[in-house]
């Protein structure tokens, strides 16, 4: 019976060593890192790449756990940067030149990915307008979302660009959507100064409007990008190439699978998805109102250059807030201070065909 017991013990020992050695080796799952992204406007279906890269798993793969939130403005967006509060927002690029003029906060940011390659903005009009180009804007009355939007400045510069005195273009905020919309039918304003997504949908609903073309230099103006503080660039590289690898996927992957991409904003969002009509209505709708959204994402995009930026955008954009009269003419805005390309190689460390395969496969 003795031997019967230590027996025993030396089972249940070897038993007990045997846990013990499993627990030891199996690795512990690492947290996932927090990020935090700002969108400055109500949730629509521009953030459908987002959804898209989350239901595809491009965040979990980077091992991040990505919040989407709404802070309205560069008022709102730059302060919470700066707190920390948020990692990095879909964000304007003008209020950082401005800033870095004599006398301005000169805010400690820099863009590291060029979100939209092609600006968003457009300037729509009626059909039967007489206003063909920004040279026709003279003595034009323009309707903008509102009086402190970041695109004022841009136009103001393409129509002064076109010999337009500015100070003949009578500016009025109309919002969007419908009040928008009404105010350009009733001719309330001769131009609507709203983007993309938003003029697709007045079309749709029956309006006829026309586009009227940026001058030639602008046509291949940037208009949005992902800000961070210098210090995080220091300290949390990591972060922001991981979190920019996964935009630049879902961006492929909305534009190889549309629908699909329509699909996971909605069932992110499903107080969002239409509630009228059949779904294969609504699919159609909404894949036309995206479809330049897209395009205008992945413009001039290759295997290399998610995210880039070039100095001459960039010399633009300061260009235009000079003849806007957003900065001083004589004033000396270091582009090198704006953006840095040094997370490019990173965005970009991935195989675009099997993003692809992944994403046509989604349902």
């Amino acid at each position: 019976m003795h031997s019967k017991f230590l027996n025993g013990l030396t089972r249940l020992g070897a038993a007990v060593v045997l846990v013990l050695a499993a627990a030891v080796a199996a690795p512990e799952a690492k947290a996932k890192d927090k990020f935090v992204f700002a969108w400055p406007s109500a949730i629509n279906s521009g953030v459908a790449n987002f959804t898209f890269a989350k239901a595809l798993g491009f965040f979990d793969e980077e091992n991040l756990d990505v919040e989407l939130i709404v802070l309205t403005g560069s008022g709102v967006i730059i302060p919470q940067l700066l707190q920390g509060s948020i990692h990095t927002a879909y964000a304007s690029l003008e209020p950082l030149p401005i800033s870095r003029q004599e006398g301005k906060p000169n805010f400690p940011i820099q863009f590291t990915y060029n979100y939209l390659p092609r600006s968003i903005w457009e300037l729509a009009v009626l059909d039967e307008s007489k206003i063909k180009t920004f040279a026709d804007l003279k003595g034009a009355t323009i309707g903008f979302v509102s009086l402190t939007s970041g695109n004022i400045a841009m136009t103001q510069a393409m129509a002064q660009n076109q010999g337009v005195d500015w100070s003949t273009v009578q500016k009025l905020g109309v919002g969007s959507g419908v009040p928008a919309f009404e105010a350009l039918r009733r001719k309330q304003i001769d131009a609507l100064n709203l983007w993309d997504t938003m003029h697709v949908a007045l079309g749709l609903s029956g309006t006829k409007i026309r586009l009227v073309p940026f001058p030639k230099e602008y046509q291949s103006l940037p208009s949005h990008g992902f800000p961070y503080t210098n210090e995080m660039i220091k300290k949390r590289p990591d972060l922001i190439a991981k979190f920019g690898r996964a935009m630049s996927k879902g961006a492929i992957a909305c534009q190889a699978n549309l629908e699909g991409c329509i699909r996971s904003f909605w069932k992110e969002y499903p107080t969002l998805k239409p509630t009228t009509g059949t779904d294969e209505e609504n699919i159609k709708r909404e894949m036309t109102i995206l479809k330049p959204r897209i395009a205008n994402l992945v413009y001039g995009r290759n295997d290399k250059n998610m995210g880039e930026f070039s100095a001459k955008e960039w010399e633009l954009v300061v260009g235009a807030l000079k003849l806007g009269g957003l900065i001083d003419q004589k004033a000396n805005i270091p582009l090198n201070s704006l953006y840095t390309n040094q997370f490019v190689a990173e965005y970009n460390r991935f195989s675009r065909d099997e993003v692809t395969k992944k994403a046509k496969a989604y349902k």
